[in-house]
């Protein structure tokens, strides 16, 4: 069910002048030149260019007014929405509701078993309960998506990328679980592998699955479609699970991969799901102009396939296609 958050989501920064911003109900971020004129009661803070940015507890409890849109960047539907803070850092905003995990906590987990990978910078993060959201703020991450980079890319280098992604995710997969489940132990936000949402849902409310071992996963896998479930591994593998081409920045020049980024549906995934889902989601799909809008989903779907990943694309459209719509599973 189409559902605004209450406030939106839209409104959840807010520009109250050329050096004060308002994250929530909970945070203020100022930017300062003088640094000596740090804040006593600083949370945390990061410099930008000659200047610092400073976040501090809010005085006032609730949303102040002041320009919402002057620095928001992106708008995710009913549930996320981005806003620039200065040149330097990002302030992603998310719906959030009991035992979602924290983006922030995956991101930390990446960067503690496989510091290889490129992931933003942790400034803070927290959660606005009275507002029922979560507010990351990440220093920015140089270079342009790949879906931006893509017209410009030649044959041999797009193929390199989606190799280069592809050793990251071997990597990341070195780290499994028993059970279907995110980094800390809470449910997983993964809409493809769960049954259709049911009417009354509100659409900004995040939907999880688990933590379920094996067997239970299984369980619910067959009784939510009329076709059988793709096998499980006795083993989940780490895996992004959201690799699309907005979510992956390179530089400027195409050269390398600067960064992988939204980090949200990061946990612990049924094997068969790294190769399969490149080439069956559609949030893989290029969005710039070209006769071959699902072009990186299959070339990152061949990568990982070289590197032992089976892709199980038809037996999953098979399942997926024939899901009942509103089942109780116990």
């Amino acid at each position: 069910m189409f559902c605004e958050m209450e406030p939106s989501i839209e409104v959840s920064v807010a520009r109250t002048s050329s050096r004060q911003w308002i994250l929530g109900s909970l945070i203020v971020c100022e930017k300062v030149d003088d640094p000596k004129s740090k804040p006593a009661d600083t949370i945390a803070d990061w410099q930008d260019g000659d200047s610092t940015f400073y976040l501090r507890k809010s005085p006032a409890k609730g949303l102040l007014e002041g320009d919402v849109e002057a620095d928001r960047i992106h708008v995710g539907g009913t549930s996320s929405a981005v806003w620039c803070l200065g040149d330097k850092a990002v302030c992603k905003v998310h719906a959030w509701c009991e035992g979602l995990e924290l983006e922030a906590n995956t991101i930390r987990f990446v960067g503690e078993k496989a510091p290889e990978v490129p992931i933003p910078e942790l400034v803070h993060a927290w959660i606005d309960h009275d507002l029922d959201r979560t507010f990351l703020i990440t220093k920015r991450v140089g270079g342009q998506t790949l879906g931006r980079a893509w017209p410009q890319l030649s044959t041999l280098r797009r193929i390199q990328i989606a190799d280069e992604i592809a050793r990251y995710c071997v990597t990341l997969g070195a780290n499994t679980s028993s059970r279907f489940e995110t980094v800390t132990g809470c449910g997983v936000y993964e809409p493809w592998l769960m049954e259709s949402t049911p009417q009354p849902h509100p659409s900004w409310k995040p939907r999880m699955l688990g933590p379920s071992s094996r067997e239970a996963m299984h369980t619910y896998m067959t009784k939510i479609s009329t076709e059988p479930a793709p096998d499980l591994d006795p083993l989940f593998h780490f895996y992004h699970a959201d690799l699309g081409p907005t979510n992956i920045m390179v530089s400027e020049d195409g050269d390398r991969v600067t960064g992988i980024i939204d980090w949200e549906s990061g946990a612990y995934y049924p094997r068969f799901w790294v190769a399969t889902k490149p080439v069956t989601a559609w949030a893989f799909s290029l969005e710039c102009e070209t006769d071959e809008p699902k072009l990186w989903g299959q070339l990152l779907g061949r990568a990982l396939e070289k590197n032992g990943y089976t892709r199980l694309d038809v037996a999953f459209c098979r399942w997926s296609d024939s899901k009942r719509c509103n089942v109780r599973v116990h």
